[in-house]
């Protein structure tokens, strides 16, 4: 009887322990898809800002050269307009 007990205890014990692998196997590969993902977010992000200020410095240098090759009258003419509307 106790020979049978034990067959049965161990092989559960087996059991647990495969079954405990499978699910912290499981746990670590959700945990790095996890953390990949965060990190991608994260670069994205970086990128986007990135290319915002690029678009942000780009115009402000394409409006700093039309005012300064722009005679004196036309800009007080687009001002008076600017101030009208």
């Amino acid at each position: 009887m106790s020979l049978v007990l034990t067959a049965l205890l161990s092989g559960l014990g087996r059991r647990f322990a495969y079954w405990g692998a499978i699910v912290a196997a499981v746990g670590v590969a959700v945990w790095i898809l996890l953390r990949q993902g965060k990190h991608a977010a994260e670069a994205d992000l970086a990128i986007r800002r990135a290319d915002a200020r690029v678009r942000a410095l780009q115009t402000s240098k394409d409006i700093r050269h039309d005012l300064q090759n722009t005679d004196r009258t036309d800009l007080e003419r687009r001002a008076n307009r600017w101030m009208r509307d």
